[in-house]
């Protein structure tokens, strides 16, 4: 079971949305974010490239595919 707070999810969220934001303007990033301990990573991810693969440096955190985030023109 994964255990977390609405706050927590909702900057994620807000994490998610400026990665697609960046992604979109910048077709040719793969990777987003700053490594160190807690911080969020993203990599452009899937067959279409419209997904986004958020990570973080986090013994416990579990790795989130959020699904056709990115608008493709």
């Amino acid at each position: 079971m994964k255990s977390t707070t609405i706050s927590d999810e909702q900057a994620m969220i807000e994490f998610v949305r400026k990665v697609a934001a960046d992604f979109e303007k910048h077709p040719e990033h793969h990777s987003y974010g700053e490594l160190g301990q807690g911080n969020y990573l993203a990599l452009r991810w899937g067959l279409g490239e419209d997904c986004v693969l958020v990570l973080k440096q986090d013994d416990y955190f579990i790795p989130v595919n959020y699904q056709q985030a990115v608008k493709k023109p």
